[in-house]
């Protein structure tokens, strides 16, 4: 009797353990049966300190956080896996969200576009770096390997683009424009000088050479006012030109003029040498 109720006993035990998970590690398991979750439409929440911390909703959705329910979606992160993928993080003032479009319009994008989404008290999205002492060694970088083409973002208000771009409209804000050309104490050179200094130096006075184009590149709203100080002074040149035609215009005329009299003098002279 006592080996039968000792047999029972060791078998018992033997269901029960098959029957727990260990925390030390489980062998010979099946996942189909063998798992840790629920099999109702429940969710299996994890605690520390007796506070949720990680949900697995009955939808199968992952919830990651510290929210007092599976209801509100201001409460926590959460990661869709069904559908649209969407990796969530949420507080009381709004959403962030990085989604993969599934279908065309879904979260803005088209059908496998992956989207940058915030939602909520502010829209503003901020990519933050330290400023290493502001000595731009640090960037934001989008690289399409294929092409070698970069667009950086340095952490010292410079932006380098390697490669083409394509843009409907640029609007570029200068601390300079040309206009003081266009003053009475503005010492406008000769053309003589300007011919002397181009045959020296191999270009226009105030713009840089090819060489240091080439090697250092052009700050475009500097160059766009110097170019524009070019232009007015080429104005300023037509115009001295254009006073000066128009003065050898006059001239011409009266000399014209005078000698249309002088043709006319001789003619009368020589019909009176003519009847003498």
């Amino acid at each position: 009797m006592k080996i039968k109720i000792l047999s029972f006993s060791l078998l018992v035990s033997t269901f029960t353990l098959a029957q727990s998970w260990n925390t030390t590690g489980n062998t010979g398991t099946n996942p189909a049966i063998n798992f840790i979750g629920t099999t109702d439409g429940q969710p299996l929440i994890l605690k520390a300190n007796n506070k949720a911390s990680i949900r697995i909703l009955p939808t199968g959705n992952v919830r990651i956080g510290l929210g007092d329910t599976d209801i509100n979606p201001l409460s926590n992160l959460r990661v869709y896996n069904t559908g649209d993928s969407l990796l969530e993080v949420a507080s009381s003032v709004g959403l962030f969200q990085i989604a993969k479009s599934g279908c065309n319009g879904c979260f803005g994008g088209m059908t496998g576009d992956t989207v940058l989404r915030n939602l909520g008290k502010s829209h503003t999205i901020i990519l933050a770096m330290p400023n290493n002492v502001n000595d731009g060694g640090s960037y934001v970088g989008i690289q399409d390997g294929t092409n070698g083409t970069w667009v950086k973002f340095f952490n010292n208000a410079i932006a380098k683009i390697d490669g083409k771009v394509y843009a409907k409209e640029v609007e570029v804000k200068a601390n300079v424009w040309a206009d003081y050309v266009f003053r009475e104490n503005y010492q406008l050179r000769t053309l003589e000088e300007i011919e002397k200094y181009i045959a020296e130096k191999g270009h226009l006075p105030d713009i840089p050479p090819a060489q240091e184009v080439m090697e250092n590149g052009i700050n475009i709203a500097q160059m766009d006012a110097k170019l524009l100080e070019k232009i007015e002074e080429l104005t300023l040149y037509s115009i001295q030109q254009n006073k000066e035609i128009k003065k050898l215009q006059e001239e011409n005329k009266t000399l014209k003029s005078q000698s249309e009299k002088i043709e006319k003098l001789e003619q009368q002279v020589q019909k009176l040498l003519s009847n003498q």
